[in-house]
């Protein structure tokens, strides 16, 4: 059971992505500012410096977009990016790619011209636009244009994000980064797509924010989501993951709720529950999550982990082995599983069905510590190979030198051969850890005080 004591409490959300998953999408996000103002080689700007003299590009487009739209109460932005670009092409490809660059910019700039718009370069194969007075449904239709006008001359598509001011509490430098969003969103639906930044943009932003280790940016994402579209399930279970991540389990439970209540035939909400209940210590509640996660018609083996963990906790092994059985059908190789699974074994007294399942878990993963520590105490008590319950128990606390529990199991194993010193150190430290181990301390005071 001490396995995942002291775990990341992040590790226990982040198994799965999207609406159907335990969170998160792995994509990363990397800062707007660094794309604007990256320092290109040359490549690309050279042949539209030729074919638009004066044009902008990186921070000098962003300046000068703020400048002239200062005036303006609406707008929009798109940005697009054309597909199936490989960054870093051969200098025999470079008039290939100069062609394709030059095609796509006089077609956003034939409708930039006659939609009173302007546009510059962002990147070697990203462009902006932006257009003064129009909404996004306006921009839309200009980016589903832009994207016919290249049909017509060629095979190139573009990616694009759409994106207006005003929306909510944006300022109007923040509307391009929202442009971005919605491409990041259109990526999702292969190239030539186009989206309007929406609550699942925010949505997808937040959870790269998530990966990126950034929770309260993420958060501030999934709250401006939610102003968009309040009863969007996603995003309240992507919230409550946020709130349990940072340990303020009552808001996480919140939303698990709202989350529940929108759409009570949605596992993740409910699984997620049952995970903040548990980190809260409120096992019986946790169960209950996950029971009714379960029987909610998906096979999924965090379910039956989970399950079959808590009610080892709560002393309830027989049914315990039910689910692990069930998880580890469904992940053979699942050492935490088998480690599980042995402890069950171990609290029905079937010592030897624990040993067994233990030394599977050990092959599939040699570090595993808390396989390791529980069979070097049951070789020790079964009385087997002194020194290789040793090595594993030593071993067990090299891997997690923080479990208190490993060390006082190692110290019983040295103070029963004699090692008083030993069996001393590793039991004042599982002390200091929070293992309780005041008694073995005692004994070995009451040992060399009678010596």
């Amino acid at each position: 059971m001490e396995q995942t004591k002291g775990q990341d409490k992040n590790l226990l959300f982040q198994n799965r992505s999207s609406s159907k998953e335990f969170l998160l999408s792995k994509a990363e996000l990397g800062p707007l500012g660094k794309i604007y103002g990256k320092k290109k080689d040359g490549r690309g700007k050279g042949v539209l410096n030729k074919l638009f003299p004066g044009m902008l590009d990186g921070d000098a487009f962003s300046e000068y977009a703020l400048k002239f739209l200062n005036s303006y109460h609406v707008f929009g932005a798109i940005i697009m990016r054309i597909d199936n670009m490989n960054r870093q092409e051969n200098e025999q490809d470079k008039e290939q790619a100069d062609r394709i660059i030059s095609g796509v910019a006089k077609t956003i700039d034939d409708v930039c011209r006659s939609e009173n718009g302007f546009w510059g370069q962002l990147d070697l194969f990203e462009f902006g636009c932006y257009f003064p007075d129009k909404n996004s449904e306006g921009c839309l239709n200009l980016a589903v244009k832009i994207k016919v006008n290249l049909e017509k001359i060629g095979k190139e598509t573009v990616t694009s994000g759409v994106a207006e001011y005003p929306a909510f509490s944006y300022k109007k430098h923040e509307i391009i980064e929202n442009a971005r969003k919605a491409l990041e969103h259109a990526d999702f639906f292969g190239p030539g797509s186009i989206v309007t930044f929406d609550a699942v943009s925010l949505n997808i932003s937040g959870d790269k924010l998530y990966q990126n280790g950034d929770i309260n940016g993420a958060i501030k994402e999934f709250m401006t989501a939610l102003q968009f579209d309040p009863p969007d399930v996603n995003v309240h279970n992507s919230l409550g993951v946020c709130y349990a991540v940072l340990g303020d389990f009552s808001k996480a439970i919140k939303e698990f709720k709202e989350a529940i209540r929108l759409s009570p035939a949605e596992i993740m909400p409910m699984y997620n529950a049952g995970l903040s209940y548990q980190l809260m210590g409120k096992k019986e509640k946790a169960l209950k999550h996950f029971i009714k996660a379960g029987n909610l018609g998906e096979n999924l083996f965090e379910i039956d982990f989970q399950t079959g963990k808590i009610l080892l906790e709560l002393g309830r092994p027989e049914e315990g082995k039910i689910y692990l059985e069930k998880a580890l059908k469904l992940r053979p190789e699942s050492s935490i599983a088998l480690f599980y699974l042995g402890e069950i074994f171990l609290a029905t007294g079937m010592a030897d069905e624990a040993e067994a399942t233990y030394e599977k878990a050990i092959k599939i993963n040699p570090n595993d510590a808390a396989s390791l520590s529980s069979l070097g105490l049951l070789y020790e008590q079964k009385g087997k190979n002194h020194d290789i319950s040793l090595t594993f128990c030593r071993q067990s606390v090299e891997i997690s030198p923080e479990n208190g529990l490993f060390r006082q199991r190692l110290g019983r194993i040295y103070h029963k051969h004699g090692l008083l010193g030993d069996a001393m150190k590793e039991f004042e430290k599982a002390e200091e850890l929070g293992c309780e181990s005041g008694q073995y301390i005692d004994n070995i005071r009451a040992e060399r005080k009678n010596a």
